[in-house]
């Protein structure tokens, strides 16, 4: 469907990095149906939608495409016991990957040992969650909040966490992921923890340059439009 792509972990097609993702909060439910409808065809790695939709998308999807949902979406300034029951809930609605947006306020004030207790603590429920799928948890850090320290620190908990990805934004911060994120990035952690590169990604040429620096995952709402501009240059 496209040609294939490298960096240091992967070489695959483009369609396959991508979360295919509608988290407006105006979204229907058509608007759900045609996200999926789109994941299917394009043969997308995931769908990445609010919890309120994830039992939606495992009627429509029978189980042909990954559903990733959000945990304490936008600015993960809720209780850790709200993340552990939106967790619990949407594994048993058919999710499978949770992109956790850390609690920015806690990083920004300081308060490390609540930052790590809230990741120690995720992880272990999601070890927990009796369902019969593998579950991949992704941390999303809201990068242009954090300086590179505060990136590091963060990058460092997840890691010994085994937390499977670090992802970049959530589209609602200060800005979007850049090239220069994903090289940072990957130049700190290495092969330790996956990317996820998302937040104002919508050409196919910038796309292609996050992941070869880095990225192993793109979550973007652009998806159709950047696989029909490599189809149309093929």
């Amino acid at each position: 469907m496209s040609t294939i792509l490298h960096n240091s972990s992967y070489e695959k097609s483009m369609n396959e990095y991508i979360d295919h993702t509608i988290l407006k909060p105006d979204a229907t439910r058509q608007d759900i149906v045609k996200l999926c409808s789109e994941a299917m065809e394009y043969k997308f790695a995931s769908v990445c939608v609010a919890p309120t939709w994830v039992l939606d998308c495992e009627n429509i999807l029978k189980g042909d495409v990954t559903i990733a949902t959000v945990i304490g979406f936008p600015h993960g300034n809720i209780c850790m016991d709200n993340k552990d029951e939106q967790l619990f809930r949407t594994s048993h609605m058919g999710a499978t990957e949770f992109d956790v947006v850390i609690d920015i306020g806690a990083v920004k004030s300081g308060l490390w040992k609540r930052v790590e207790n809230e990741i120690h603590g995720l992880r272990e429920d999601l070890e927990s969650v009796k369902v019969n799928r593998n579950l991949i948890i992704k941390y999303i850090v809201e990068i242009g909040y954090l300086t590179d320290d505060e990136l590091f620190k963060i990058s460092d908990m997840l890691i010994k966490h085994k937390i499977d990805f670090i992802k970049t934004c959530t589209g609602y911060g200060p800005r979007g992921v850049t090239v220069e994120d994903i090289v940072k990035i990957k130049k700190h952690v290495g092969d330790a923890i996956k990317i996820k590169a998302s937040g104002g990604i919508k050409t196919a040429d910038f796309a292609k340059q996050l992941i070869e620096a880095g990225a192993n995952r793109i979550g973007c709402s652009s998806s159709v439009s950047i696989m029909n501009e490599i189809n149309n240059t093929r």
